[in-house]
């Protein structure tokens, strides 16, 4: 990964005083592509800052923004766990934040630290990056009820997704989620075979938001081939690039969007609201994706 990402990385560049400092915090962050895509953008764009993994327990949340505001770091992005935690430790919230209950994207101003969510951003550019067709118009299917369905089903139902199914393990996780959107057409499901065989042969897209792929687990309620053949299935994993599901997917022909763009439209999201500018991202995903597939191949 060093060789691809420090290639991007102007041979004159060093840090300084005036070196704007950004980071991700999460327990663990060890794993966090963000890094190196923050480097890439800055780099992109000629902007003199750094990007600092922070890896934070949560009893210690508040002290670290302390920290932060203390240092002059301009911004952080928020992932697991701590993605609900640190609301109550904002100023003030953007509507998207507010509405999907989660923070991802924090900015430091004098007025005090600005709470934002760009999953859901991201998570529609990247769909509208892997696909030509009007994702939006067509029922659609989310599997899993956490903070990342929570974003998806907020952008589905902002674009006027005319029905969207929301089905999980925890019917009653679903259900609070449903509770949340009253404005949207939800439906919640049981994840079991009989339940999701029933709507499958309406759903243009799937949507898997689960954990399952990471682990290399398949989903075996899922009955592809009851799905239209111009469906399109996504999972939100992008480490590994093909999940169980994915691969099922193309073995049913049907479209596979792995979850690497979405990643890379919401950092670019998170970018923009810091700097004011918006990256591009095609030659980003590019690099990341190189180096995942050489490194999956080298496992």
């Amino acid at each position: 990964m060093t060789d691809i990402a420090t290639s991007r990385i102007p041979e004159s560049w060093h840090p300084s005083g005036k070196t704007a400092v950004y980071g991700i915090l999460g327990e663990p962050v060890i794993h966090s592509l963000s890094p190196w895509m923050h480097r890439l953008f800055a780099a992109e764009l000629d902007l003199d800052m750094v990007y600092v993994p922070f890896s934070v327990p949560k009893m210690a949340l508040a002290q670290a923004f302390a920290g932060f505001s203390a240092l002059g770091v301009k911004g952080v992005n928020v992932t697991v766990p701590h993605k609900e935690a640190v609301l109550s430790l904002m100023h003030s919230l953007s509507p998207a934040a507010q509405a999907i209950g989660a923070v991802n994207t924090v900015s430091f101003t004098d007025a005090g630290a600005v709470g934002d969510n760009t999953d859901a951003t991201g998570f529609a550019r990247a769909l509208e990056r892997a696909t030509d067709a009007r994702w939006w118009t067509a029922p659609t299917l989310v599997i899993g009820a956490g903070g990342a369905a929570r974003a998806i089903v907020y952008a589905l139902g902002s674009a006027g997704c005319p029905a969207i199914y929301v089905a999980n393990r925890n019917i009653d996780r679903a259900r609070d989620l449903v509770v949340s959107f009253p404005e949207f057409p939800l439906q919640t499901l049981p994840l079991t075979s009989e339940a999701l065989t029933e709507v499958l042969p309406e759903i243009s897209l799937l949507i898997n938001t689960s954990a399952r792929g990471l682990h290399g687990e398949n989903h075996p309620e899922l009955n592809l081939e009851r799905m239209p053949r111009h469906g399109k299935v996504y999972d939100i994993v992008y480490n590994p690039l093909e999940t169980p599901l994915l691969r099922a997917a193309r073995e049913s022909g049907l479209g596979a969007i792995d979850g690497l763009g979405m990643l890379v439209e919401q950092g670019a999201e998170s970018f923009r609201l810091w700097t004011g500018v918006l990256p591009q991202t095609n030659t980003v995903e590019g690099i990341l994706r190189q180096w995942l597939q050489t490194r999956n191949k080298s496992l």
